[in-house]
């Protein structure tokens, strides 16, 4: 297994693996192609951009894209889209992400990394066993139009 920063090369690899997970159980999501490369690159052309990509072999295997944002108490770092295809999971790539993000961070002197996720799936766990933990003072909110 290869985990690097990613490059702009990976951008498809990346589209094809983030349909490939969220188009599934738990999410069903109905993403295409064309939604889910516009959305992906939304992410890479946003200023403080950051990405970590795991190949096995020529095969993406897992990615995570998030931003640098400057805070009055540090800068933070908001992790935007982590995901394993569905048959390297629990097999430890993700904390292998994790662990190469917080690397990366810390050489940078990030002092926080924050994300949102669903409720009751399995990423819930697996963020929570690395270390984050609800701030029970915030509140997402939506409105539909």
């Amino acid at each position: 297994m290869k985990i690097t920063l990613f490059e702009e090369k990976d951008l498809l690899a990346c589209t094809n693996t983030f349909m490939e997970v969220f188009n599934q159980e738990p999410w069903n999501d109905k993403w295409t192609k064309e939604t889910a490369k516009n959305y992906l690159t939304d992410f890479t052309h946003t200023p403080g951009f950051k990405g970590i990509v795991a190949y096995d072999e020529e095969k993406m295997i897992g990615f995570l894209f998030g931003t640098l944002k400057h805070w009055w108490s540090g800068d933070e770092f908001f992790i935007n889209e982590m995901c394993v295809v569905a048959d390297k999971q629990n097999s430890g790539i993700g904390t292998k992400i994790m662990n190469d993000l917080i690397k990366e961070l810390e050489k940078d002197g990030v002092s926080m990394i924050s994300l949102l996720t669903d409720r009751g799936i399995p990423a819930e766990d697996f963020y929570k066993k690395h270390g984050f933990s609800e701030i029970e003072r915030l509140v997402f909110l939506s409105r539909s139009m």
